[in-house]
């Protein structure tokens, strides 16, 4: 187990934290980057990087709020297309969204195997029927990743976002930097694209999109704890900033041990991508989702406390981080279901 980032890794952080800094097109920057490419194959067009390098970059685009197709595209959709998709549909299309080109979303339920939509197989073909709420960033994305119900277990389908029969409505969402849609299908045909053993790939699939999320809320959770220690340290009140209150001070150090400790649980469960079998990074996967969870919802709400009243505002962006936590919360499995994840691998 290695908690420590590489000289490689380090330099990914400080050149995506400093574009990310500045305004223009996230997407764009992170095309340019090549940040589309880190958990690709070079087979595929991609950098060939591992899970720990995915994490930094999640973690850099929680910490900014970033507002791209990042997690739909190329952790939900892409993860689920290495890990299950057969090799001749991994060349057709992971290429392209590995390049940033073509965008994508995955469409299913929670847990991964589990889904709303039939499929009724025709050889290389699937009739879709059915409807999925709360597909990230399905709206706008050119490729939808269908996992489905077949007559003989999962199916997994590919499916332009435009095809006839396709409907896809946006809801209305707490976090408004996270697009969430409901999907609908009605008698649509779809690529049939799924691997000899989908329900073992949906498995891993979901776990890497699980380390995935629990970086980008470690990420944000340390940002919340920088913008708190910054106003403690300019916040003056009784003629001394309110950083040298002994409530403050508590409550920013019961911040940070938590986000140290739930960063140090992501990145072991990065490092579990490679060096453990599926159950043992399964279960590490759910404990960093479980202690990410608890320190990012944990540092937005004490960040808002810490603030004052400028913290409920509209003109502030803790107001952001704090709708982020909530929804990626409650977005794969609640903190109960994965403690159970974790106590059946003990």
């Amino acid at each position: 187990m290695t908690l420590d980032m590489t000289v490689e890794q380090n330099e990914i952080r400080d050149s995506l934290r400093g574009v990310l800094a500045r305004p223009g097109d996230a997407w764009a920057s992170l095309v340019d980057l090549g940040m589309t490419e880190i958990p690709f194959p070079e087979s595929m067009g991609g950098a060939g990087y591992g899970a720990k390098d995915l994490s930094v970059v999640t973690a850099e685009l929680g910490r900014a709020m970033t507002v791209a197709p990042y997690l739909s595209s190329i952790v939900l959709a892409g993860s689920t297309l290495l890990e299950c998709a057969t090799d001749d549909a991994c060349a057709e299309y992971v290429p392209a969204i590995a390049a940033g080109s073509t965008t994508a979303a995955l469409v299913t339920g929670y847990p991964f195997a589990v889904s709303n939509i039939d499929a009724h197989a025709n050889g290389r073909q699937l009739t879709l029927n059915g409807r999925q709420d709360f597909v990230v960033d399905g709206a706008e994305a050119d490729l939808l990743v269908v996992v489905a119900n077949g007559q003989a277990g999962p199916e997994l389908a590919v499916v332009d976002g435009t095809a006839p029969g396709v409907t896809r409505t946006p809801l209305e969402a707490l976090d408004f930097t996270r697009a969430l849609t409901r999907v609908e299908f009605a008698d649509v045909e779809a690529s049939r694209v799924g691997g000899s053993d989908l329900t073992s790939g949906l498995e891993r699939a979901q776990a890497l999109a699980l380390a995935a999320v629990a970086s980008e809320q470690v990420g944000a959770a340390r940002a919340c704890l920088e913008m708190s220690v910054d106003y403690a340290k300019t916040r003056q009140q009784f003629g001394r900033p309110i950083g040298s209150f002994q409530a403050i001070k508590h409550r920013l150090s019961d911040m940070s041990i938590a986000i140290e400790l739930a960063e140090a649980a992501v990145l072991d469960a990065a490092d579990a991508a490679t060096d453990r079998d599926t159950a043992a990074f399964v279960t590490a996967v759910s404990t960093a989702r479980v202690l990410a969870t608890t320190a990012s919802v944990f540092a937005a709400e004490e960040s808002i406390q810490i603030h004052g009243g400028i913290g409920f505002t509209w003109e502030h962006p803790l107001q952001t981080y704090f709708r982020r936590a909530k929804t990626n919360e409650l977005l794969f499995g609640t903190v109960e279901s994965h403690l159970e994840v974790v106590a059946s691998g003990l």
